[in-house]
């Protein structure tokens, strides 16, 4: 029998919040005052990835002459412009407040920064669920996703062991950060790219929390079960 669920991570970008398209406009943005046009990076190198990583990508295939961090900030700088108003997940509000509600644990990792994440989530009335110590952001980790270094370290602060620690996410390198940190995990697909292939790495997946049966919450290891299973490519 699987382990009873008490703590929920959350990602943020295209799972709570949907700012996932505003990326591919920062990046192209930033890249046409450099004199660069036309060119993008495919999600599996943006979506849950760190600004640093993004502005890396960037420089290898392009040779652009900008240091990375400086590069990474102005990329930065140029979404935070774009998500100046942000719309939530369908359901996503309501559903946290249940799983608080229900003493359920919650914590937030994300691979914007922690000030992103308290502006973002304070915009669409969640923040104060998530304890400060539980808001952990891609400059508060030495290895960003797909490495499990955020979801661990979220676990530990909510005094969780993995087993009990069920992760909603809407990219690749997060469900396989996931999957490396032990947990099970919720795939969010209504603002997630390459679905079908990606899927099967989750335990479940739903188009947004509207999905979920009015009593998840009273039992997600239970009712997980229930879920929509991710169909195999």
């Amino acid at each position: 029998m699987a382990a009873p669920i008490r703590a929920l991570i959350f990602d943020m970008d295209g799972t709570l919040v949907d700012t996932e398209s505003q990326t591919d406009l920062a990046i192209e943005a930033v890249l046409a005052r450099h004199g660069i046009t036309r060119f993008s990076l495919p999600p599996v190198e943006t979506r849950g990835r760190t600004w640093m990583h993004v502005a890396e990508r960037i420089r290898d295939l392009t040779g652009l002459d900008v240091p990375a961090p400086a590069l990474s900030a102005a990329l930065l700088e140029e979404w935070n412009r774009a998500t100046a108003e942000v719309r939530p997940l369908p359901g996503a509000p309501d559903a946290l407040r249940a799983a608080a509600a229900h003493r359920l644990r919650l914590a937030v990792v994300s691979s914007s920064p922690r000030a992103v994440i308290e502006r973002l989530l304070g915009s669409i009335g969640v923040l104060e669920l998530f304890d400060v110590a539980a808001r952990i952001g891609g400059d508060d980790v030495r290895r960003g996703k797909p490495d499990p270094e955020g979801f661990l370290e979220a676990a530990r602060r909510l005094a969780a062991g993995p087993e009990a620690a069920l992760v909603f996410e809407d990219s690749r390198a997060g469900l396989l950060a996931a999957r490396a940190a032990g947990m099970r995990s919720v795939f969010v697909t209504c603002c997630a790219t390459d679905v079908g292939e990606n899927a099967p790495l989750a335990s479940a997946a739903i188009g947004d929390y509207r999905d979920l049966p009015p009593a998840f919450w009273t039992d997600p290891s239970g009712h997980l079960l229930a879920l929509r299973q991710p169909a195999a490519t």
